[in-house]
């Protein structure tokens, strides 16, 4: 049985699909877990109009992503917790994929991840990894390295342990950009990844997705928490000084925001050079 959690803000032009994807899964134990977190539009009237029985609505005050997700695993009855965004798409065999791989990998991992696709509003379709020629299905032997170059997991096409995600303080609430990152690089420190390189999901690249609007206040993003104390892997140590250069480089060039970047240059000087 797995868990699946949707956070739901201001998501109502998306949810009614979102939904009627997770129901028409090929595997079928599940429960649906869609917290609202405080949106303003009619999204949660749109939830409760299914009447599937394994479908929860949560309605709380407005706290943000991580908040959200948290309040999802808290509630969560089963002991794997797969995530999915209201404005992403799941395949039909996407549980069924996650299922193999907690059947053959479960005795190893606590993280298990498939392929997935962006998708653009053109139609245009581009997987993240090439099927069975980038990656082989199975236990990632590092999954710092296999990153460095290429995202592995993005949070629609994840699915983890809940007494792992526990272990480790899921998403930090403080955090509004790069919450999902940091999770899974502290999951992955910790746990093994099992990997399947079918495509199950489309991630949907588009304006309200998109990475190119501002990056907001420093004490809101991962980079400014980073502590390297706790890297002990040299390819996780090479992804965050690259990623903490990027986020600096990116205040000062690219969003023109002085006095961001002058508040992350303070708070991560050290780390930096």
């Amino acid at each position: 049985m797995i868990s699946v959690v949707i956070p739901l803000y201001n998501k109502e032009m998306y949810i009614k699909k979102t939904i009627e994807n997770v129901l028409n899964q090929t595997f079928q134990k599940f429960e649906l877990i869609v917290v609202n977190d405080g949106s303003q539009d009619n999204g949660s009237k749109i939830v409760e109009s299914f009447s599937d029985p394994r479908i929860q609505l949560i309605n709380k005050e407005n706290g943000g992503v991580s908040s959200a997700r948290n309040v999802g695993i808290k509630e969560a009855k089963y002991d794997y917790i797969a995530f999915l965004d209201a404005d992403d798409e799941w395949l039909p065999n996407h549980l069924e994929e996650i299922h193999k791989l907690i059947v053959d990998y479960g005795s190893e991992a606590n993280i298990f991840v498939t392929n997935f696709a962006r998708k653009y509003t053109d139609g245009q379709i581009v997987p993240n990894r090439k099927n069975n020629t980038e990656l082989q299905k199975g236990i990632i032997e590092n999954y710092f390295k296999t990153v460095l170059n290429k995202a592995l997991i993005h949070t629609s096409c994840v699915c983890v342990s809940k007494k792992a995600i526990i272990s480790v303080g899921m998403f930090d609430k403080r955090i509004s950009r790069g919450e999902d990152m940091d999770l899974w690089f502290r999951l992955a420190r910790k746990y093994k990844v099992a990997y399947s390189p079918i495509i199950t999901e489309y991630y949907l690249q588009d304006a309200l997705n998109s990475c190119n609007f501002e990056l907001p206040e420093p004490h809101k993003i991962y980079a400014y928490y980073l502590d390297f104390r706790e890297i002990k892997d040299e390819y996780d140590y090479r992804i965050h000084k690259l990623l903490l250069r990027k986020r600096q480089l990116r205040y000062f060039f690219l969003d023109k925001n002085f006095i961001g970047g002058i508040k992350l240059l303070k708070k991560q000087w050290k780390n930096l050079f």
